[in-house]
């Protein structure tokens, strides 16, 4: 114990050689590896980073776990950054959970390195994600990524993009090569299309996929309905709840076997296709209840479902939106359709639609792009769903979700970027990331936020600054008092739908 200690000691004070000689004292002693990754460490301040780089590919450092493995993976890949080779330091963190969304000092750490080997290699959007993401991560401030993704944003930064580097003002959507896009409260509500979404889905090429939890519709159906509203679309481009759905139907049970369908047409067609029986009530012994949305689900429907549910069926679910968005309003989803089985039954249903990951694999599948983004009106299906599947996200506040919603949301549901509509695509990068602004100043004492403009700051803008302050400082669960300093700031946080005090 005491060489271990005189060995930690030398090593915070930079004493490298004694750091060495007492760590390795203390290790041949204990017969623990623990102190490996300290002892690699002060060989890279020895100079000799290719030697802490052979101890961390070491026998006895493949056996680490926990946080000792993650200390070891930062040091190997400073010290690659050392030798000079940035993209080998990046790759070092592949075992490594990367899932966006966690807190915790362990996660901050690992991010904020993690962003640190991007920036050195010249992946300087990517660095600004993952700064972003040790923000918000970084509750207890260990690290200083919410400075270092100040300076990226306010400083003339380049990305890499393909061979070429380009400011880091370039576009968000030259940052993505598919994009999966909800449709309601995103392209369209009912009938009417949200503002310049007709000219980015133009703008994708035909990469787009259209990614959607209504099972209501067959993919034609949803194609021609896009077409309709000025949309270019094939059906091959629409991925459904209910291919979804029956997918994870044909997984759960044998070819041939009886489905009871609680849902539209379309879904009973998927469930067909799938070479699986459909069933219209519970005395006829379905092995599985599959739902999903329909306006013509009535009473008689759902106790069909629940009677077969309690006889022994498995229960699966194509969505649990509890909210349809139209014109006229939020009409009633199947997620509140499911809430009555559930009620009834005491049941919990298999789901697969967003956020679950069934439907977000089938788009993927559906692409050879390498660098997806989904982008969507909801916190709790599309941006968790890229959550599900490790993806960037884009939240537009053009459909259900509103600032106060978004500065509460769940690690699980923080999106990447926000902004007011698919426009943002044609925008530069820097102007929808999550992340301070200099238009708007954000001050957080306890549960007391005071907002103040400083410039031509945009709505979407504020909600940005706002939610990295308030998830930062972690006091996103909280119920806040937010004042408005001004009438600019005032005014903001009204659209954003915040009652802020004056």
């Amino acid at each position: 114990m005491v060489r271990e200690t005189a060995g930690i000691v030398a090593y915070s004070a930079g004493e490298w050689h004694e750091a060495l000689t007492e760590l390795r004292a203390a290790r041949r002693m204990s017969g623990s590896d623990f102190l490996l990754p300290l002892i690699a460490d002060s060989e890279r301040g020895l100079g000799q980073p290719r030697r802490a780089v052979e101890i961390a590919d070491s026998e006895e450092a493949k056996a680490l776990t926990g946080e000792t493995l993650l200390e070891m993976t930062i040091v190997k890949a400073g010290a690659l950054i050392d030798l000079g080779e940035p993209e080998a330091a990046v790759k070092a963190f592949a075992s490594q959970d990367l899932t966006p969304g966690r807190v915790g000092t362990d996660a901050a750490r690992l991010f904020f390195a993690y962003a640190s080997s991007l920036e050195t290699a010249g992946r300087r959007g990517d660095a600004i994600t993952w700064f972003q993401n040790a923000a918000s991560a970084d509750v207890d401030d260990e690290t200083d990524a919410e400075f270092r993704l100040m300076d990226l944003l306010e400083g003339a930064a380049t990305i890499e993009a393909g061979e070429a580097s380009v400011d880091v003002r370039t576009t968000l959507g030259e940052q993505y090569d598919v994009l999966l896009l909800d449709l309601d409260g995103t392209l369209y509500t009912g009938t009417k299309v949200v503002p310049e979404a007709i000219e980015a889905v133009a703008a994708t090429k035909g990469s787009a996929l259209f990614v959607t939890n209504n099972a209501s519709k067959t993919p034609a159906e949803v194609q021609e309905h896009l077409i309709g509203l000025g949309f270019e679309a094939t059906a091959e481009q629409v991925v459904t709840s209910a291919q979804a759905g029956a997918g994870l139907v044909a997984e759960t049970v044998e070819a041939g076997a009886k489905v009871l369908v609680v849902g539209s047409e379309a879904l009973r067609g998927e469930i067909r296709a799938r070479g699986l029986e459909v069933v219209e009530s519970a005395d006829d012994e379905p092995a599985v209840v599959v739902q999903g949305h329909s306006p013509e689900t009535c009473w008689a429907q759902l106790s069909e479902g629940a009677l077969a549910i309690r006889r022994g069926a498995a229960w699966i679910a194509t969505n649990v939106d509890t909210t349809l968005p139209t014109e006229r309003g939020l009409l009633v989803g199947n997620g509140s359709m499911v809430a009555a089985i559930a009620s009834a039954t005491g049941a919990t249903p298999a789901v697969a639609g967003k956020p679950a990951a069934p439907i977000m694999r089938s788009a993927l599948s559906r692409t050879t792009g390498q660098r997806p983004l989904m982008v969507g009106d909801r916190l709790d299906t599309d941006i968790e769903g890229a959550h599900t599947v490790g993806i960037d996200s884009l939240l537009v506040l053009s459909g259900v979700t509103t600032g106060v919603e978004l500065v509460a949301a769940r690690p699980e549901e923080r999106p990447t970027y926000v902004a007011a509509d698919l426009g943002a695509l044609n925008d530069p990068l820097s102007n929808s990331v999550i992340g301070p602004r200099p238009e708007w100043s954000i001050e957080i004492n306890a549960q007391h936020v005071s907002v103040a403009s400083r410039g031509e700051g945009t709505v979407p803008g504020l909600a940005a600054a706002l939610a990295n302050a308030v998830w930062t400082a972690d006091v996103g669960s909280f119920d806040l008092r937010i004042a408005a300093e001004d009438d600019a700031s005032a005014e903001a946080l009204a659209e954003l739908g915040f009652t802020a005090l004056r």
